[in-house]
């Protein structure tokens, strides 16, 4: 079900409104690091009416940088002026918004909002979907299944659509320096007949181009993944070696310039890669690896470079008998025999199943819970069942905790997901 989402901050000022416990304060002119000055928002109440409260920088037009926390020292109710301590960072200016609590912090209020989203996690299941697998020759487990709770659907790319093979790589490529040793390794490829292996001496240094092979001039303009699979001997960090596309030989300037992610040791990876500038490659010419950083004697294997118009592929569900979930301290992806004659190697796969939510963590995160359910819930609870309760200026705290909490539950159906009947439990 689509809910209109909002902020944690949104959230947490609503809920402030609620418990009569916030007032949302905009400077209406400059102070300084230890004050706050505010016309409208502070014209209520005599000196020291806002003592003791704390202040949470919201939304900041000045230096101050949002979440800046302190706490109002002392109120001026003649110049509207509340002086905080400790100071901050920076001069309150004109329009920075400021919230300010009596009773409850602003910590006190998001740990609430997510111990709400936590209660529900497990019936608020979001939508997960992945297109990251590739199959192999002779594997049929597949350790894709990070953060799934349910696995709904495989699917296979049964057409590749808009699509160029850039090499095979079953020829070597050319060492774009003297510390490489390049051949075309016909024991350890991927896809074909052979792979592009480089063995990288260690005295290269950083700013070298390992290998590269010259194609026939191809417009890539259509696409927008650059796809291959590579291997290293090392682990490595993402941007450490790119991979680069180029107008001219010998990948010599770089039209695109990837960053390759990050890698373990001794694992074949197919990376599916955004091209930067697609626009501006209409006569690719050459393909190579590139080292960012030195990362010292090492060897990796390239095979299969192409690329792609991601959304112009078409996919085909897999049957359920073809595969299933092998439960274990980790769980995998399990494609039968037939199930992985069907899909065939060297294919992308789609996953679709379900999530547990993701709680908001800072105040731009969206809320993937009914923002009004979360509203209700942590009002209710505050009125009545926290040990700050009593401290609240509100009558009749247990009646309108009460109403707010059955409002609440009213809205559980409402954030239940309704689950694909043949999900697969992880």
């Amino acid at each position: 079900m689509a809910i209109q989402s909002l902020t944690r901050k949104q959230i947490r000022q609503s809920i402030g409104y609620n418990l009569l416990d916030m007032v949302l304060v905009t400077a209406s002119t400059t102070g300084d690091t230890s004050s706050i000055i505010a016309t409208y928002s502070l014209a209520k109440g005599g000196d020291d009416e806002y003592n003791g409260r704390q202040v949470y920088a919201s939304d900041m037009t000045g230096s101050i940088v949002a979440g800046e926390k302190t706490w109002v020292s002392d109120f001026n109710s003649t110049n509207k002026d509340a002086t905080v301590s400790p100071v901050f960072s920076a001069s309150s200016t004109a329009l920075d918004v400021f919230e300010l609590w009596k009773v409850f912090t602003v910590e006190e209020i998001n740990d609430a909002i997510t111990q709400a989203e936590m209660e529900v996690s497990s019936r608020a299941l979001q939508s997960k979907i992945i297109t990251t697998p590739f199959t192999e020759t002779d594997k049929y487990l597949y350790d894709v299944l990070d953060d799934f709770t349910h696995l709904s659907k495989v699917e296979y790319v049964c057409s590749k659509g808009i699509y160029h093979l850039l090499d095979n790589c079953d020829a070597v490529w050319t060492a774009g320096s003297a510390n490489v040793t390049v051949t075309a390794d016909s024991s350890f490829e991927k896809v074909g007949t052979a792979c592009v292996k480089a063995v990288e001496g260690g005295g290269s240094g950083a700013g070298a181009i390992l290998a590269y092979k010259a194609i026939t001039s191809v417009d890539l303009s259509g696409c927008d993944k650059v796809e291959f699979w590579m291997y290293s001997s090392i682990a490595l960090t993402a941007g450490q070696l790119e991979i680069h596309l180029d107008d001219t030989a010998a990948i010599a300037s770089g039209i695109e310039k990837i960053d390759i992610p990050a890698m373990d040791a001794a694992t074949w990876y197919k990376h599916s890669l955004s091209l930067a500038s697609p626009h501006l490659d209409t006569a690719i010419i050459s393909i190579g690896i590139y080292q960012v950083s030195d990362v010292g004697a090492f060897t990796f294997y390239v095979d299969d470079v192409s690329t792609c118009m991601s959304t112009s592929k078409q996919y085909k569900l897999l049957s359920n008998e073809y595969w299933n979930i092998a439960k274990g301290s980790t769980p995998y992806l399990q494609l039968t025999s037939g199930g992985l004659s069907e899909v065939g190697t060297n294919t992308q796969m789609k996953l679709t199943g379900y999530q547990l939510l993701t709680p908001m963590s800072a105040d731009s995160s969206e809320s993937q819970v009914d923002p009004g359910y979360l509203v209700n819930k942590v009002t209710g609870e505050l009125l009545l069942n926290h040990a700050k309760s009593s401290y609240l200026d509100i009558n009749d705290r247990a009646a309108l905790s009460d109403r707010r909490l059955a409002k609440a539950r009213a809205d559980l159906p409402s954030i239940s997901t309704q689950m694909d009947s043949e999900a697969k439990i992880i």
